[in-house]
């Protein structure tokens, strides 16, 4: 008896200092990431086209930047509504947990613990309540004003009358290009033997190999930028690829590999797969022409990873036009440009 006294006394402190140890731990995180969370965004570095952006002021405490997006608040309401949810459930749980373990700790002539088999109405209690929960947040993340349907399925319309800026946007081991369709409103075809760094990095087909007399093809007037700008209050539609070309030279090899398109302020992020083109879209709030942001990569590509980094400006409609080279009303494609394949199938020479 005393052999199995002693051994019980030691699991009750063994678990008593295991739960406390747990509870501290917790608390030391959430009060070492304080200071950052409270740390105001450090504005971007203005460019000649673009003014620095900074937080808002009467939101000091967030460390998310604002939103400029016309579904971005949405998003911000259903990343609030998830944290209050899943805070709140943490400090009921934590507190509960502190409490029982204080509350019933081992003391001195206290008896034995009893160890009940459950209470069936109260775990069917709250396993429903945790599955209406899911259910609710489901239901809002896929329909709601800005959730999955609205962000991944809205698309804005092509066609006549229908402005929507359209921008095809390429990864490479480390850099994005940017990828306009010119004056006539064509994007040109692509190869991926065309593709050549720093004169041609998207492998632009600008005419017709070996043809006589030359042929000029719809790449002849495309516009290749490593920064992206677009209007703003526009529909913009960004069709996104990773691209790249097996060099074994030193230094000098570049594949291609997956990426992630990822805009903190627009509150997009979308994976880039080599030569599988994704789409998204978005339309900037009036009152951002003439601010710069930034486009990262997120997703680790290399060792590169980390300076994989994009300009992204919004301009008015001279601004762009200058940027440009061309009035893009008046090049806007009548249908969706090709989404299934942006590069022509080469084929063997028989």
């Amino acid at each position: 008896m005393i052999l199995t006294r002693e051994k019980s006394v030691a699991g009750y402190s063994s678990g008593f200092r295991s739960g406390m140890s747990m509870v501290v731990v917790t608390l030391a995180v959430l009060v070492l990431a304080a200071p950052a969370w409270s740390q105001e965004e450090k504005p971007v570095a203005p460019a000649e086209t673009a003014v620095e952006v900074t937080q808002e002021a009467d939101l000091p405490l967030l460390w998310m930047p604002e939103a400029i997006s016309t579904y971005g608040d949405g998003v911000d309401w259903l990343f609030w509504l998830i944290f209050w949810i899943t805070g709140i459930a943490f400090v009921v749980v934590e507190g509960l947990m502190l409490y029982f373990l204080i509350r019933y700790r081992h003391r001195e002539g206290r008896e034995k613990a009893h160890y009940t088999h459950g209470n069936n109405r109260l775990e069917v209690s709250w396993t429903l309540a945790t599955v209406a929960i899911l259910v609710f947040i489901g239901i809002v993340q896929l329909w709601g004003e800005s959730g999955w349907h609205t962000i991944k399925d809205g698309y804005p319309e092509m066609g006549k009358g229908k402005e929507t800026f359209v921008v095809r946007v390429y990864a490479e081991q480390f850099a994005w290009y940017f990828n306009y369709p010119g004056k006539d409103g064509k994007f040109g075809d692509q190869r991926h033997s065309e593709i050549e760094k720093g004169t041609n990095p998207v492998g632009l087909l600008k005419g017709s190999p070996g043809a006589k007399p030359p042929v000029v093809t719809d790449g002849t007037d495309d516009k290749v930028l490593s920064r992206l700008v677009v209007p703003e209050g526009v529909n913009v539609l960004l069709q996104l690829t990773s691209i790249g070309k097996y060099i074994y030279e030193p230094r000098s090899y570049t594949h291609p590999v997956l990426h992630s398109f990822f805009s903190p302020h627009l509150r997009l992020k979308q994976d880039l797969v080599p030569y599988h083109p994704n789409q998204l879209w978005f339309r900037v709030k009036p009152g951002n022409a003439g601010e710069k942001f930034e486009i990262v990569c997120a997703e680790l590509c290399g060792e590169g990873h980390s300076g994989m980094r994009a300009d992204f400006l919004v301009l008015d409609e001279a601004g762009l036009a200058k940027e440009l080279g061309y009035d893009w009303r008046t090049a806007v494609p009548e249908n969706f440009p090709d989404v299934v394949h942006y590069y022509q199938e080469e084929k063997e020479e028989e």
